[in-house]
């Protein structure tokens, strides 16, 4: 057997065992099945009431013979939440659930709203099951970029949904914790899932839970870090936050939406961080090869706030 057909049977049996506690069997089965068809490892698992299921593989949507019930939601949220969907009450509010093993799913259902404020989440009918793991060598590039220049610049990750901005950011911050260049990190880790698999960082502090924006002002004021890394800015007040501990010599590596830097750059809030020089970097991931590798571009920012392309491609 060759070497990437054993690394396929290996990452199989890890999901089997990483499935096998949050889906009913036949699910765990089907989406194992799916998966293999395509010879590639399991991405995302998606649970529709009364439909098949559906499983993202290598970059494709594949969909398996075997119809999801409200029953298997269920059994998949109460397992999620390790039979306490009470202590998860807020994080459903907010459309999604963590496990304690750091996969998360994104919720769907009926919301409950007062004032226009969601309270809760009822009659959960769909869910998308996010497997988080580690990808050595994801991060290479933008690893080598920031080395260039002497990790003095930040660095803002962005694709479309679902292209590998969090995998990037994770193994980021394995090289930045680890090695002979080691920095002293801390990990905003609003979703419970940018830290899976970095429990080994002897350098890096994960805040785990924090709203992003207090996270950094926590971080900044008690735990003296030289580079902060965080997933999918989502507002001015998470900008503000990063602009504010910036001017405390922290840089930073962070993720947004968007499938182009003129997308990104749309974003009155992205754009003020950009001028600003906040991320000298921008590393945008614009789908995959036929080997399965990115496709990147890559923006630089310069005293003149202007910027330049180029293609480069993450091994």
């Amino acid at each position: 057997m060759d070497t990437k057909m054993e690394e396929y049977f290996t990452e199989s049996g890890n999901t089997e065992r990483e499935l096998s506690a949050i889906l009913p069997y036949r699910l765990v089965s089907a989406a194992i099945k799916c998966a293999a068809v395509n010879h590639g490892v399991i991405n995302e698992i998606r649970l529709r009431e009364g439909q098949p299921l559906c499983v993202t593989s290598a970059g494709k949507n594949l969909k398996s013979g075997r119809r999801v019930t409200k029953e298997d939601i269920d059994y998949t949220v109460r397992h999620l939440c390790s039979n306490s969907i009470y202590s998860h009450a807020d994080t459903i509010r907010e459309g999604f659930i963590t496990s304690k093993s750091g996969i998360r799913a994104g919720v769907c259902g009926k919301a409950v709203t007062d004032g226009g404020r969601i309270t809760a989440i009822t009659d959960i009918s769909s869910l998308c099951i996010r497997l988080p793991r580690r990808v050595p060598g994801a991060a290479d590039i933008a690893y080598s970029l920031l080395k260039a220049h002497r990790f003095s610049k930040g660095i803002l990750v962005y694709s479309r949904p679902g292209v590998g901005k969090t995998t990037v950011l994770r193994e980021l911050a394995c090289l930045l914790a680890s090695g002979n260049d080691a920095m002293r990190l801390a990990v905003i880790d609003t979703r419970c899932e940018l830290a899976a698999g970095l429990d080994e960082l002897t350098m890096a502090d994960v805040l785990t839970s924090y709203p992003r924006a207090k996270g950094i002002e926590i971080a900044v004021r008690t735990m003296s870090p030289q580079y902060m890394i965080c997933d999918e800015i989502g507002n001015r007040e998470e900008a503000a936050a990063i602009l504010e501990a910036s001017h405390c010599g922290v840089s930073f590596a962070a993720s947004a939406h968007g499938g182009s830097f003129d997308e990104v750059m749309k974003s009155s809030y992205l754009r003020e961080l950009w001028e600003n020089g906040i991320f000298g970097i921008c590393l945008g991931l614009r789908g995959r090869d036929e080997n399965g590798d990115y496709i990147t571009e890559i923006s630089y920012f310069d005293e003149a706030q202007s910027t330049a392309h180029d293609e480069a491609r993450v091994l």
